[in-house]
């Protein structure tokens, strides 16, 4: 198209998504320095602290919004910029503290999206007048599921604009599509946003591709891998200590850590590795255990990792979500990072950012995650059986007991880790949307763009 490119994406702000809305904010910044202007549209809540200065935010729907089975204006328009008055932390609060709050939320988009005749019209008119008026060209979806209303938003708008959609975490939305009994409604949708999209979908790894096809039936050739992009660290020192000491009193210096960064929910699998470390308890394996992280939907899994732990008598060091500084030293001085998921994870955000600091990973072999910790030629971590804490056991103890063992993953991490900096994500981004690596400067259109102008005159 012959305007300036300008891009809009369009996340989910936070809670269970929270993995998703780092990956599209990581982009949405990295572009913004490449010399493109950003907008990024919330839904549902938002996280303004990721957004670097100089990319745009508006806020595309309040959570309000789906508070009841069909989306009202009223709730969203007048409630919910009033609850937004109302600092983030007390709102998230009363969302994790009232039991099934997320969840209801959650169902009712996708309601509004799946069970109606056609998605839900008036945030989709919505859309496309904010893309009018911030004169966006290029909108990146987060998720498939909602991108019916991107395909929505382009019948209401004279204003021609690209988009493609994302999936990274989508099946939560088709088991609320399941639960909601509209599940063939859901897969005709998504499949209709991905086949009408300017480019094939972008996925987070070829296993979660395989799954969408077998379980969504999704044309393979509409989807296309590229892999999360993190921030690598600057300095290979290991921050101080005491930085961890802070936030977990207890911690010991001379005791290596077995590290659990990430949402505390039933789906992440925290049961599975505390059974585990009662084994090598059990064998006189010597460790200390780190469990921190958010939780969204509530804090009912968190109250029973403290009841596992008591019934196996373990010792556990716990927190809730830690900040940035906290996590990466935990990272640095960690033995290893433990992602003991059963969902069959799209990504693996958190093994990436571990192994960046050169602490090996200790993954399974179902998901994606396991394509972050094999580099090929070399692995910055071991796999485990799905499900098996037996198996998790002996990989765990391999790493806490085999000095060699840990020292050649170690060395490893940091190079498997590279393959997923931000740069290289957003080389791929953009070379697939057919754009140039940096923009260009105001005035000159790109290649891609001269070209298409050309065609279309012809």
């Amino acid at each position: 198209m012959s305007s300036r490119p300008k891009f809009a994406i369009v996340t989910i702000g936070s809670g269970s998504y929270l993995g998703s809305t780092v990956h599209d904010i990581t982009l949405a910044n990295a572009l913004r320095r490449r010399g493109y202007e950003v907008v990024v549209y919330w839904m549902l809540e938002e996280t303004p602290e990721l957004v670097d200065d100089g990319v745009e935010q508006r806020m595309l729907c309040h959570g309000t919004r789906y508070q009841f089975s069909r989306p009202s204006e009223f709730m969203d328009r007048v409630i919910g910029r009033i609850a937004f008055g109302l600092p983030r932390k007390l709102r998230r609060a009363v969302a994790q503290g009232v039991p099934g709050f997320v969840e209801n939320l959650m169902r009712n988009l996708v309601r509004s999206l799946y069970c109606y005749e056609r998605t839900d019209v008036a945030l989709a008119k919505r859309l496309a007048r904010f893309i009018e008026q911030d004169g966006v060209t290029h909108v990146k979806m987060s998720f498939g599921s909602i991108g019916s209303l991107a395909l929505e938003a382009q019948k209401h708008t004279r204003k021609r604009f690209d988009y493609l959609v994302t999936f990274q975490g989508d099946e939560e939305f088709a088991s609320l599509a399941e639960a909601c009994g509209v599940m063939d409604v859901y897969r005709r949708r998504v499949d209709e946003a991905v086949r009408n999209a300017s480019w094939p979908a972008i996925v987070l790894s070829r296993s979660y591709a395989s799954r969408l096809v077998d379980d969504l039936g999704l044309d393979g050739s509409r989807l296309e891998v590229l892999y999360c992009g993190i921030e690598l660290p600057k300095d290979t020192a290991a921050p101080d200590f005491s930085i961890l000491t802070a936030t977990f009193p207890r911690l010991r210096r001379d005791l290596p850590i077995l590290a659990f960064v990430g949402r505390q929910e039933s789906e992440k699998g925290i049961d599975l590795l505390l059974y585990a470390t009662k084994m090598l308890v059990a064998r006189g394996v010597r460790f200390q255990l780190v469990v921190c992280g958010a939780t969204a939907k509530g804090l009912a899994y968190r109250t029973t990792i403290k009841d596992i732990v008591t019934h196996l008598g373990l010792d556990l060091h716990q927190s809730g979500a830690v900040s940035a500084a906290t996590r990466d030293a935990l990272f640095a001085h960690c033995r290893c990072a433990v992602c003991p998921s059963i969902n069959g994870e799209p990504f693996g955000l958190v093994v990436a950012e571990a192994m960046s600091f050169g602490a090996p990973a200790v993954a399974p072999d179902y998901g994606g995650v396991a394509e972050v910790v094999d580099g090929g030629d070399i692995a910055g971590g071991l796999i485990f059986r799905c499900w098996d804490s037996g198996d998790l056991a002996r990989q765990l103890e391999r790493l806490l007991t085999d000095d060699a063992l840990h020292a050649e993953l170690a060395g490893n991490a940091r190079r498997v880790a590279a393959r997923f900096s931000t740069s290289r994500m957003v080389d791929g981004f953009l070379d697939h949307v057919g754009l140039p690596h940096s923009a260009l400067p105001r005035g000159r259109p790109c290649e891609a763009e001269s070209e298409k102008s050309i065609v279309e005159i012809q």
